[in-house]
């Protein structure tokens, strides 16, 4: 059952995307790239098959095998964070999959432990929902939908320009309210 996201978390989300935009020196409304912010915040970011060497049947496992069980994970030491994303995904589907972790360290979110006590999957609802909106938002901000909308960029020409997927882009379309403001 999905969640309702806490009062005002998606005007923070927006506030989070204008301003990581301008302390890169962005307008609020220019593509975002997940690689450079994660850099812009000290965050390392290491694609999954730079491990084929240390670890190779995992890493042929979800490269390969079951490339969509696996797409991002965030390891925290201290208070350090860094990134390993599945590189075999195709590169829209990379910079999701990056925005969504970097939203989870954005956030300050409290690592979980991967498996519970019964050796099933924990699953924070509240902290994966947030991240969920706060990765688009980064990719595509308020502004950037708006843009999207009143300049009459098409869906497809919108996921070039901003190197996402055309459901990133569509949702963000519709999530902020620039589709509907802008068509009438």
């Amino acid at each position: 059952m999905k969640q309702q996201l806490r009062r005002g978390f998606k005007s923070e989300a927006d506030a989070y995307a204008r301003e990581l935009r301008k302390e890169l020196g962005f307008r609020p409304h220019d593509p975002l790239c997940p690689w450079r912010l994660a850099r812009h915040l000290e965050i390392p970011v290491d694609p999954l098959s730079a491990y084929k060497c240390e670890i190779p049947e995992p890493v042929a496992h979800f490269m390969e095998q079951e490339r969509e069980s696996f797409s991002a994970v965030t390891i925290i030491d201290g208070y350090r964070r860094r990134i390993i994303h599945n590189d075999s995904h195709h590169l829209p589907r990379q910079a999701s999959n990056i925005a969504h972790e970097l939203g989870h360290g954005i956030l300050g979110h409290i690592p979980r432990p991967v498996l519970d006590e019964h050796g099933c999957r924990y699953f924070d609802v509240e902290q994966e929902d947030e991240a969920n909106w706060l990765g688009p938002a980064l990719l595509i901000s308020k502004e950037a939908a708006f843009h999207i909308a009143k300049t009459k960029m098409s869906v497809v020409e919108a996921s070039r320009v901003y190197q996402v997927s055309e459901q990133v882009i569509t949702m963000r379309l519709n999530m902020s309210g620039a589709r509907k403001i802008f068509t009438k």
